[in-house]
């Protein structure tokens, strides 16, 4: 949306006076339309580079609280400048945010600090790396959160480095400091205050359609300029898209790129590995045309150009561009059907080993199919109904999943068993066990997921948590399991969008219902 359409549509009078507070000085002393008009006016303050480079600034650099100047970034960077033409419901706005914030915990937890230099403790990047991580952990030792100077110098160390921001956010969450202290993600009221903070430094706009939905925007000229300034020359979605295409997709391009630009790679890295790396790295027009040893000859990106049916004249510079704009407008819409769909609505029917019903809808061939397609339909149901994104785990002798919670781990194990389904706690309790004694992080809550468990279980679960302090086993249902999460994605529970709080899972014994009061 142009600037004037944006004007426009804003929803609300409190809304108009908050964003014309940026640049209209009289702004308390108008109405309604009269601010529009002001509003399209002083459309040349709004639109200067200067001031919008000075607004962003403030908010995501300047500002004196942490949350602020981390949430404005978030929004800014990672969200906002990431949607097609800058628009977005504002349910989502914040759904996208946390989404992002959960995604950084849960890569952070699932690395070692090694795997940012490639396995190789003794490379020169290895100890820049522990350089930075022993100045970012002196940074946040006081008072437990990190001042105005000490982000500007760590901001300058990075560059000196060749650190960059998604590098600083998992070193960060590593420490338990991202987003914020003890790995705790922002909560909506915070991205409202934040929000605010925005539309009055004129960057951030809302809008209301004519179906009263609200959206957050960022007009287009603001949001063209805003990408310059930080040097965003694509979306990161669509960036990968690019490089899944035939003129650059192989292994050796990418490492060779890699290495252009003194960073190495580890033999054993799969090709999707490699394309996420370059593009956290290496800026899209740099990795086409160079220069030094990075970039396509001149006639790949001509034979680029005639396969996407555009104009195969003018430079190298000229045609990469086009390669990046093309790419960049390109809208990405998911296609591929998720088949633990069908899992998750046979639930139930996989606990109990209902071999019968479960061939008869075509959910499995063999009995032995049984547990993992329980398995699949349970981490479908974090995912995708209480949005926690199970985290990946190397080897076999594992839990079943793996949660980040805050700055500690969710462990959950299903089992299966025939009626009356009854799963007793005490056989597989060493197991458990196991699992926790062998985490690089405390586990307060492990979750056994069964069809039904013994009357002796939630006996057995709570004399371990007197044995072992601060550990506990929750026994719930696959029934349970599956009417809470329902209820949490239901579209009547306002919350539906944020995480579900594993908090809630912090007790011993048997999964009880009422003792978490109401979401809808």
């Amino acid at each position: 949306m142009k600037y004037d359409d944006v004007v426009e549509a804003i929803g609300t009078i409190t809304d108009l006076r908050r964003i014309a507070s940026a640049h209209v000085v009289d702004y308390r002393n108008l109405e309604e339309n009269e601010i529009r008009a002001a509003l399209v006016k002083v459309r040349g303050q709004y639109l200067d580079a200067d001031n919008i480079e000075r607004a962003a600034n403030e908010a995501m650099c300047e500002h004196e609280s942490l949350k602020h100047r981390v949430l404005s970034k978030l929004i800014l960077t990672d969200v906002m400048l990431a949607a097609h033409g800058y628009v977005l419901p504002k349910r989502e706005t914040g759904e996208r945010l946390i989404a992002f914030e959960q995604m950084v915990i849960d890569r952070a937890n699932e690395m070692d600090v090694s795997s940012l230099a490639w396995g190789k403790r003794d490379s020169e990047r290895y100890k820049h790396l522990e350089l930075y991580n022993f100045v970012l952990g002196v940074a946040w030792a006081h008072q437990d959160t990190k001042s105005i100077d000490e982000a500007n110098l760590l901001r300058k160390l990075r560059k000196r480095l060749h650190i960059n921001e998604w590098t600083h956010r998992l070193l960060e969450a590593k420490l338990g400091k991202y987003p914020k202290a003890d790995n705790e993600v922002h909560t909506q009221r915070e991205i409202d205050e934040t929000r605010r903070l925005l539309q009055c430094k004129g960057i951030l706009f809302a809008v209301r359609d004519n179906d009263g939905d609200d959206f957050d925007a960022i007009p287009e000229e603001i949001g063209d300029k805003l990408r310059g300034i930080l040097d965003i020359e694509m979306r990161p979605k669509n960036y990968i898209e690019m490089l899944h295409q035939k003129f650059i997709r192989s292994k050796s391009y990418m490492r060779s790129a890699l290495e252009a630009v003194g960073l190495g790679y580890s033999p054993g890295e799969r090709l999707d590995e490699l394309i996420e790396r370059v593009t956290r790295n290496i800026r899209p027009s740099r990795l086409l045309i160079g220069p030094g040893p990075l970039g396509l000859q001149k006639e790949r990106l001509r034979d680029w150009c005639s396969s996407l049916g555009l104009a195969v004249s003018g430079s190298k510079q000229e045609l990469s561009h086009r390669i990046i704009a093309h790419y960049d407008n390109l809208r990405l819409i998911p296609t591929t059907a998720d088949e633990r769909i069908r899992f998750y609505d046979l639930f139930e029917t996989l606990a109990a080993r209902d071999y019968n019903a479960l061939r008869s809808a075509g959910i499995i061939t063999k009995e032995i199919n049984t547990e993992a397609r329980f398995e699949d339909a349970t981490t479908y149901l974090f995912e995708t109904k209480l949005r926690h994104s199970p985290l990946k785990q190397p080897g076999v002798n594992r839990p079943d999943g793996l949660l980040s919670f805050r700055n500690m781990y969710l462990m959950w194990d299903c089992k299966t068993k025939e009626p009356p389904g009854e799963v007793h706690l005490k056989d597989h309790l060493r197991q458990f066990h196991d699992y926790m004694e062998k985490s690089d992080r405390p586990v307060p809550i492990f979750m056994v997921i069964a069809p039904g468990f013994t009357q002796q279980s939630e006996a057995v679960a709570l004399q371990y948590s007197a044995e072992q302090i601060n550990r506990n086993i929750l026994l719930i249902t696959a029934q349970e399991l599956k009417e809470l999460a329902e209820e949490w994605s239901s579209q009547k529970n306002k919350r539906r969008d944020e995480p579900f709080p594993l908090g809630l899972f912090n007790r011993t014994g048997r999964f009880r219902r009422e003792l978490l009061g109401k979401f809808i």
